[in-house]
């Protein structure tokens, strides 16, 4: 028998060598730079996700922000009724139906005025400074005819008006409107309710219903009603960390209708301005009756949602921003 032939069974395990410290450090290094990247692609497709996250939220808050205020401003100072327009066409205050206001109230809503009246850098009471709020009022939702008028009650061609007590209404043919709280109402009847009203004359002039005036089915042309509907628009502190934009209906509480706003400039289109102007050039009463169309400028910036901070997505490590302009144009002063 060789020598070879007689080695130990347990001889071989003498050859076997472990690993050794630098194996073991150059494993480790290629373990972290494998989780190491793993780790980045995750926070790179973080990052990314909340940026277009963010992206999509200032897309949707513009979309839905723009859809309910231009509604607003398009049908400002409309009514179911047109006084009948000159030939050629003059100023717009001339075409607009002049309205007479019954209500006691001295409310901002309570107030037809011009249609609309804007506000400059923070001159709304309760805006942000240094951005703009616009008051609008309008009434030709919903409108039905009137089918006779008499001892302060208008008949309406039906039932189903929607105008209950107490509702601030408007009635109007084709020479004036007048506003007035409505009484309680039965069926097609819509009375002048006796408190709420300074008047029952229901007509134009220095005093509150010392002109009488009859609204008829035919005589003054054809009368009609409607609900009133007045709105501010501005931008406040949401309270959760940012500005949002906000809309007031009537005597209504306010209503958050989107926040990450940074800012909201109102301009407005007068006959005879090269350029769209602010609401501080506007200082007579027949030049806000004038103002054909508003101009919007709104900075979005975008927010992952409410509690948390600003989304810190952009380059800069700022939050994403958008500045969007739309023009709306007064749908009841532009024939």
């Amino acid at each position: 028998m060789s020598a070879a032939s007689r080695k130990q069974p347990g001889s071989s395990a003498r050859n076997v060598r472990g690993v050794t410290l630098i194996e073991l450090m150059v494993a480790l290094l290629l373990g972290l730079l494998v989780v190491g990247g793993a780790i980045a692609m995750f926070m790179s497709n973080r990052k990314t996700y909340m940026a277009t996250e963010s992206l999509g939220r200032i897309q949707e808050s513009g979309r839905i922000g723009f859809e309910l205020f231009a509604r607003d401003i398009r049908e400002s100072d409309g009514t179911p009724c047109r006084q009948p327009q000159p030939s050629p066409p003059t100023s717009a205050s001339v075409i607009m139906l002049p309205v007479a206001n019954l209500l006691t109230s001295t409310a901002w809503w309570a107030n037809w005025g011009n249609g609309l009246l804007g506000y400059d850098n923070g001159g709304f009471t309760d805006s942000v400074a240094g951005t703009d709020a616009i008051e609008l009022h309008s009434a030709n939702i919903n409108a039905v005819t009137v089918t006779s008028f008499a001892s302060g009650t208008f008949t309406a061609s039906t039932t189903t008006h929607g105008i209950a007590g107490n509702d601030v209404v408007l009635a109007c043919d084709g020479n004036q409107g007048t506003m007035f709280v409505a009484g309680t109402t039965s069926g097609a009847s819509v009375p002048v309710a006796t408190t709420g009203n300074c008047g029952t004359g229901l007509g134009l002039g220095a005093t509150c219903g010392g002109t009488a005036y009859t609204y008829g089915a035919s005589a003054n042309g054809q009368a009609m009603l409607a609900k009133v509907r007045g709105v501010r628009w501005y931008v406040k502190a949401n309270g959760h960390g940012g500005n949002s934009l906000y809309q007031q209906n009537m005597a209504d509480a306010e209503i958050e209708i989107i926040d990450g706003v940074r800012d909201l400039q109102l301009t407005y289109l007068v006959p005879g301005a090269t350029t769209y102007v602010s609401a501080a050039t506007i200082t007579t009463n027949n030049d806000w009756k004038n103002v054909s169309a508003v101009r919007i400028v709104l900075d979005l910036e975008g927010q992952q949602s409410i509690g948390d901070d600003r989304l810190k997505a952009g380059t800069d490590g700022n939050g994403l921003r958008r500045r969007i302009t739309h023009v709306v144009t007064l749908r009841n002063r532009n024939a």
